[in-house]
């Protein structure tokens, strides 16, 4: 294999233990080593290879022999996630009329892309990465400046996808289909839910869920997604420590940003890389759709806790997101992502404050004119993302971007002004789509790029 161009040295770290596994004698015998054998191991960090991957919820059938029986079944992909409501509504939102949501999620499925924007599972593997471009888990540390501008060693554990290629459109067999579908109820709070089946996981039903007056689900909306084509090359999250130095009323920094959890999620979803090409790669979309092929009365009954098969949507109807390309990042070295409980019970989400320290916000705003080369912050796009690097002599996007973008539809790029994205804004672009029974509504393409988070900070109640 090919070796990355970084070295880490692990010295008694929670890894240890796990990195011994590849420590190995030739007949492949696995062997306990000690603490100070470990000390001394240096390496590039465990690397994998994800191959042939799929997966779908299906419910539950503790008496199937062959689990694979019921793939291609599409009615049984009724396997949920619940997200639960918990605590009150606020006297503002309950006095406007507003209710709890329960949501439940159904047949989660990743696959290979098959180029069929009407199914959600493919049954096809997929493969990712290969041997000199792998998925990477490691132990690094850098030098970096703290919240007062001090630069101190930072340590973190870092998930790195495969690297993205530069000007390279990968073959259909490395790309995913992902879809689920759900159903999102407006509850009644002054009933109590449905008790808890404990052989399913789920509610158990009411009576008639169409009458009962007790019953606590009052609307629904049902809902399909599916999303073809998609790359995850030049994703990366890091886990790490923040360091100390904030102050509380300096600058607006809290004295909570130091020393808890800290987390740089570089979230890379992108499936055209030549998205200025024209066309509306149907084989490179993101469609989110409602309507139903069997069934026009409205009810309030689900599989989730009244049983049945997975429903079937229509086949064209919903809303189309051709060649959508998503790069997000959502906190990093210099700028965590913070979780906090700052009562004990609540969960706090920030994405810190930005110290006014020019060692700090240096390497995260951009200087666009190009004059003041110690900005080191740069956008990432589907083509760019950072600085590139070399590896074996192939050419990688970087992973080191400071702001995100998103694109939809026919959107080119301006290489000589930081490859920022250009909205083709033609009567042709077509980006935004909606169909329906009267015919397509084609709203054209759209480009958010070179977007910061200055700070964000959400907080749960009645935890």
């Amino acid at each position: 294999m090919t070796q990355f161009s970084y070295t880490v040295k692990l010295k008694k770290t929670v890894l240890a233990s796990l990195l011994g596994l590849g420590l190995t004698q030739s007949c492949f015998a696995l062997e306990a080593l000690t603490d100070e054998s470990l000390s001394e191991s240096t390496g590039e960090g465990i690397a994998f290879l994800p191959q042939d991957v799929k997966m779908v919820f299906q419910a539950a059938n503790d008496g199937l022999v062959d689990a694979k029986a019921d793939w291609a079944n599409r009615d049984k992909d009724t396997g949920l996630i619940r997200i639960i409501p918990v605590g009150p509504l606020t006297t503002v939102a309950a006095n406007a009329g507003a209710k709890k949501a329960d949501i439940f999620l159904y047949g989660l499925a990743l696959s290979r892309n098959d180029n069929n924007v009407t199914t959600r599972f493919s049954n096809l593997g997929v493969d990712s990465g290969t041997e000199s471009n792998p998925w990477v888990m490691s132990v690094e540390t850098q030098s970096i400046p703290n919240f007062a501008g001090v630069s101190k060693p930072l340590s973190y554990l870092q998930l790195e996808a495969p690297l993205a290629q530069v000007g390279l459109q990968p073959a259909n067999d490395k790309t995913i289909k992902l879809g689920l579908w759900g159903d999102v109820f407006a509850r009644d709070q002054t009933l109590a839910s449905n008790p808890i089946n404990p052989a399913t996981g789920a509610p158990s039903p009411v009576t008639n869920p169409n009458t009962n007056a007790a019953n606590p689900l009052k609307e629904k909306l049902r809902f399909q997604m599916i999303a073809n084509g998609l790359l995850l090359e030049g994703s990366q999250m890091r886990i790490f420590q923040t360091l100390d130095g904030a102050t509380t009323g300096t600058g607006g920094l809290s004295a909570s940003y130091n020393n808890t959890l800290g987390l740089g999620l570089l979230l890379r979803l992108n499936t055209h890389l030549n998205s200025d090409g024209g066309g509306t790669w149907a084989d490179k979309v993101l469609r989110i759709s409602t309507r139903e092929k069997t069934g026009t009365t409205k009810d309030l009954t689900t599989p989730a806790i009244d049983g049945g098969s997975a429903p079937g949507f229509e086949d064209t109807e919903g809303l189309y997101m051709y060649s959508p390309n998503i790069n997000l990042v959502l906190g990093n070295i210099y700028q965590p992502l913070i979780i906090d409980t700052p009562d004990g019970k609540n969960l706090t989400l920030e994405v810190t404050r930005i110290p006014n320290q020019a060692s700090v916000y240096k390497n995260i705003y951009t200087d666009y004119s190009g004059s003041d080369t110690s900005y080191k912050g740069s956008t990432c796009n589907v083509r760019s993302c950072g600085d590139v690097r070399t590896i074996a002599g192939t050419s990688y996007q970087g992973t080191n971007a400071t702001h995100s973008s998103i694109s939809i539809g026919k959107v080119g790029f301006d290489a000589a002004n930081k490859n920022l994205s250009i909205t083709d804004k033609s009567t042709s672009a077509t980006g935004v789509l909606m169909r329906g029974p009267s015919g397509d509504v084609n709203l054209g393409s759209a480009a958010i790029d070179g977007l910061l988070i200055q700070h964000f900070k959400i907080t749960t109640t009645g935890l």
